[in-house]
């Protein structure tokens, strides 16, 4: 069975997975980083910020510690149940935040380094997703495009408020300013859900390297139309690079359903 291939005896369907990562054409350091285990399984995108360094130390730092720390918070969980799945990542994850402002504070570390994160965990046949900051997460599900997350950025809160029109926010002089990040001095607050898996549900990781240049439309035809993981994750992210690639660039896709 292919590496990319998993089907574990704790999920009722086999499911595919592939990733890539790219720096794009404007910055010296690729910030993006992202994170597999396909045997938990758990699945982890995460954006640097705070200067390239301490962005690339802090997106190190989270894919290094937190996916360990949700994975033995679930062995050490007595229920299981939906709702204590949900508080369990929300626990972990403004946990790992403080520990990430307090490196940050630490000689080893660097002011005001942080990162946004975007995970999914499947846990049989039900899917929970958290995110802090803009990276996304997305369903397509019988050829419609669905953005799980909301974006913790003041660009999203104006068009939540109706004070600005979505047509209008790539111009806009708040976009890329988020409102929530993992080291933030305050306590990170993530956005959690979860809803039940269908067979060929194609689930989309991504950076905001992606999503700034790329519109729904363009995505929804990218992966409607690679069906191969690997080829899609690639297609995306050279769509992105052809459109500008003024940031990195990062997509990870799950296939869920039955090998071809």
């Amino acid at each position: 069975m292919p590496e990319n291939l998993v089907d574990a005896s704790s999920q009722s369907s086999t499911f595919r997975w592939a990733a890539e990562t790219h720096v794009g054409k404007v910055r010296e350091e690729n910030e993006d980083t992202f994170f597999a285990d396909p045997h938990v399984p758990i699945f982890l995108v995460s954006d640097g910020m705070g200067g390239h360094r301490g962005g690339s130390l802090a997106s190190g730092i989270i894919i290094e510690d937190l996916p360990v720390m949700i994975e033995n918070a679930i062995d050490r969980l007595k229920v299981g149940t939906t709702r204590a799945i949900r508080a369990l990542l929300e626990r972990t994850i403004a946990e790992q935040s403080r520990q990430l402002h307090l490196e940050g504070t630490s000689e080893s570390g660097f002011k005001g380094m942080g990162a946004t994160i975007v995970i999914t965990l499947l846990r049989k046949d039900r899917c929970f997703v958290a995110n802090v900051g803009d990276s996304r997460a997305y369903l397509l599900r019988k050829g419609r495009l669905r953005q799980l997350t909301r974006d913790h950025s003041v660009i999203s809160e104006l068009i939540e408020k109706g004070r600005l029109k979505p047509e209008n926010a790539e111009n806009h002089h708040a976009q890329g300013q988020i409102t929530r990040y993992i080291g933030m001095e305050q306590k990170a607050r993530s956005d959690v859900r979860s809803f039940a898996l269908q067979k060929f549900d194609r689930l989309l990781l991504c950076t905001d390297g992606l999503t700034d240049l790329l519109d729904e439309k363009a995505i929804t035809g990218l992966l409607g139309t690679k069906v191969d993981p690997e080829a899609a994750c690639k297609a995306l992210v050279a769509a992105a690079n052809k459109a500008g690639g003024h940031d990195n660039i990062t997509a990870l896709i799950i296939d869920w359903g039955p090998a071809e």
